[in-house]
């Protein structure tokens, strides 16, 4: 992972832009040459000449596009027969200025073919009325429904997809996500959590997934990035990866025969993501802007900090658990060299033999031998003693470290993966995957400290906290009120250039906002399950059974006030536990309930029923939390019925009653006023068909009902399952582009729409309340 800093970049940030071209406007071919690019790593990768040729000529091509279908695995599914069966078969054969363009085509290597690779020209993606049409579907697809592509962005590349496979993720793992922005990894990570069979399970794991990045902005991102699948199992914090906080939860007993009250014990975790910050040279394909500014000193400033990561990560690792450690760089100093000495000096972990995992995946096997270098005259140096010795001021003034060289004992680094661009026509990787397989004891004889001084100074050292060997930081050192900042991708500096440095981060964030000050979310107050409102959502049909316990709010004060929001136990009882400041909380579980603002008619919205007014409460069910929910909605209080009944709701916005068949009307006529669920039964009617049930929440006024999505997500339904747009603003939409077609004497384009195909439960949109009353703004299902 790359940071946004002056020499460093964001891989996963992309935009589909098909003005872009692949930035060929910017850097012609003729341009992209680095002499100290090539010689460096002519000497670090040990190619053939041949294959070393392939690999430089394709890092001056263009990176093809990628994208992966996201979300449940019906709604994968149903995207993948709307991909194969509706837009394939027109974008085969097709032909741009006298060149054949090929169609997209699924990953061999990626799992169920949900990700697909786009080897097409930006200026053809702007100019070819077939694939013009395509890109405007995926985009239209991620911005409603939020399940085809991971968010507005292309990736850089098809290898980003790989890492969040191998650490083999249960509904039951606790797992931690270090460095998780922008978030396409982490929605990886949700999507195996929620991978059970059982329905309940799956809409409720019993495991825990912990997304971390020190980057207060790009929190935000990642929280809108994993929206397309609500999880009350998910947690979003903002800290420091290399310094992440221990998490303590509850005793297990109350006390011992001694009368002894427990010790609260550890949270440790069964899988954990390092994709580390790092100098990104893999995405030169992409960031054609590293043939010019490329030094080998990028990765060389880079080593220590993805040292301890990685240190940090191997603490807090139950036994038995795994570590997934990856770059996009093609630097062994931060791929083999940190693995390796993260092996020396954490002991108990070994790599794991990965080879057999994703077999059409075509990689190259770690480094055991490399030589770095200074970025001034690209001297190379066999040793560090080599090194040290050609330093006039001694020791002293060393910028490199002993640990950037190869180890001396056999670690099996060749179980390292290597991906290289040329292989299968992608970015360029580094993926390693450790093992905790006993416990920690003493370290490891020889452990490098002295040299290490200088990378670790600013971090404390790790302590024994009972049993376990966990980072332990007391709250008085942890920054809780101040944003990490990224390191950035320079040589390590001499102690007044580093004086200087925090001083002008200091003033950085005073200008900012983002110092002792920044930190200004809300807090995460569990509700009372005796609460009044609580008891009023009770009537929203749900079962006794429901886990009104782990209801909880966005406020101080615990008073429920516009939201509620669902998790499970184990999220409660990490929030019992810790302050959500020392550990800077963003997010927790998934917001199911929300405040009614209109919609009530004549009767008394929250009201006591005095006077023949119906009492009505005033929280209903979020169409986002509908899929969390429905497996505690009682079934004898769904509403069945047809797409008759469903495009009446689609046409208008607030349908009355009394417009629908009688048994619709004896069926929500016989509801309370409120929010209920309506269950679209799979059939085909007048050329629409639903393939599979399809559920709903809807809100019953006094004489009226309104499906609550939003308008785009109604249109975006409307299209799929009849064809055409039929929803009032889709209807105006129209209007206006024929009038205006009209008036410029041109023919309105052809609308390719994809056949109609829609599958269960509504899923997660951010909730959007209307004047009167108002619609979720839902992502399809």
């Amino acid at each position: 992972m790359t940071r946004s800093k002056k020499k460093g970049r964001r891989r996963d940030t992309a935009e589909i832009n098909p003005d872009d071209d692949n930035r060929d406007d910017i850097l012609q071919k003729s341009d992209m040459k680095n002499a100290k690019f090539e010689a460096y790593y002519t000497k670090q990768l040990a190619l053939h000449h041949d294959e070393w040729c392939r690999l430089m000529d394709i890092c001056r091509e263009p990176l093809p596009s990628t994208f992966r279908i996201s979300g449940s695995r019906e709604t994968a599914a149903v995207l993948t027969s709307v991909m194969e069966k509706t837009y394939i078969p027109h974008l085969s054969g097709v032909v741009f200025e006298d060149q054949p363009i090929p169609p997209p085509i699924p990953l061999p290597w990626y799992p169920k073919g949900l990700a697909w690779q786009l080897n097409v020209p930006k200026k053809a993606l702007r100019r070819s009325p077939e694939f013009k049409k395509f890109h405007s579907f995926l985009v239209f697809e991620t911005e409603v429904s939020q399940c085809l592509l991971e968010g507005k962005h292309y990736t850089s590349g098809s290898c980003v997809y790989a890492p969040p496979t191998f650490p083999h993720v249960e509904p039951h793992h606790v797992v931690l996500d270090m460095c998780a922005a922008p978030g396409s990894k982490t929605s990886q990570l949700l999507e195996s959590l929620h991978s059970s069979q059982s329905l309940l399970e799956s809409c409720i794991p019993p495991g825990l997934l912990i997304a971390n990045d020190s980057d207060y902005k790009r929190t935000h991102l990642l929280i809108h990035q994993t929206a397309r699948l609500p999880s009350p199992a998910f947690l979003v914090t903002n800290f420091d990866a290399s310094i992440f906080p221990t998490i303590t939860l509850p005793p297990e007993s109350t006390a011992d025969s001694s009368g002894r009250k427990p010790r609260p014990s550890s949270l440790l975790f069964d899988r954990i993501l390092c994709d580390v910050p790092c100098s990104g040279d893999g995405t030169i394909r992409k960031n054609v802007g590293i043939w010019k500014k490329w030094n080998p000193m990028d990765g060389n400033g880079l080593h220590g900090l993805q040292l301890r990561i990685l240190q940090r990560a191997m603490r807090m690792l139950r036994q038995g658990g795994r570590i997934v450690y990856s770059t996009c760089s093609l630097n062994p100093v931060e791929n083999e060299a940190v693995v390796a000495e993260a092996l020396r000096t954490v002991p108990g972990f070994e790599l794991v033999d990965v080879s057999q995992s994703l077999p059409s995946l075509i990689r190259k096997p770690g480094l055991t031998k490399w030589l770095p270098t200074t970025g001034r005259d690209m001297k190379f140096f066999d040793t560090y003693e080599d090194y040290v010795a050609s330093l006039a001021g001694g020791k002293g003034t060393a910028r490199l470290v002993r640990s950037q060289w190869p180890p001396t004992e056999e670690l099996g680094l060749e179980r390292c993966i290597r991906i290289y661009p040329h292989l299968q026509d992608t970015g360029g990787f580094f993926v390693a995957v450790l093992q905790h397989w006993r416990s920690t004891a003493a370290p490891r004889e020889g452990k490098r400290v002295a040299e290490e001084a200088a990378d670790v100074s600013d971090v404390k050292k790790a302590r024994l906290h009972g049993d376990e060997d966990v980072l332990v930081v007391s709250e008085t050192e942890l920054p809780t009120n101040k944003q990490a900042e990224p390191a950035d991708p320079t040589p390590a500096e001499t102690a007044p250039a580093a004086q200087e440095q925090t001083e002008k981060q200091k003033q950085k964030q005073k200008e900012t906002g983002t110092g002792d000050s920044g930190f200004k979310e809300m807090p995460y107050t569990f509700v009372s399950p005796n609460d009044p409102i609580v008891e009023s959502c009770r009537q929203l049909s749900l079962a006794s059974d429901f886990p009104t316990s782990n209801l909880l709010v966005r406020n101080p004060a615990g008073e429920p006030a516009r939201s509620l929001y669902l998790t499970n136990d184990l999220v409660r009882a990490v929030l019992s536990r810790n302050d959500y400041r020392r550990i800077r909380l963003m997010t927790a579980g998934t917001k199911i309930f929300t405040r009614q603002e209109g919609g009530f008619g004549r009767s008394g919205a929250g009201g006591g029923g005095e006077g023949g007014i119906e009492k009505v409460p005033r929280f209903r069910l979020l169409s986002e939390g509908l899929p969390v929910v429905l497996p505690y909605i009682k079934p004898d209080s769904v509403v069945d019925t047809d797409l008759l009944a469903l495009r009446r709701l689609l046409e208008t916005y607030y349908p009355l009653l009394a417009a629908f068949d009688q048994v619709f009307q004896r069926d929500v006529g016989s509801k309370p006023l409120g929010s209920h669920v309506v269950r679209f039964k799979a059939g085909a009617i007048d050329g629409a068909s639903l393939t599979h049930d399809l559920v709903l929440p809807i809100w019953k006024s006094a004489s009226s009902i309104s499906l609550m999505i939003d308008k785009k997500a109604k249109s975006a339904l409307s299209l799929r399952v009849f064809c055409e747009d039929l929803t009032a603003a889709g209807r105006q939409a129209a209007a206006e582009k024929q009038n205006k077609n009209t008036s410029n004497g041109t023919a309105a384009p052809d609308t390719l729409v994809p056949e109609p195909l829609i599958p269960g439960a509504g899923t997660k949109g951010a909730d959007v309340v209307e004047p009167n009353g108002g619609e979720d703004k839902t992502t399809l299902p």
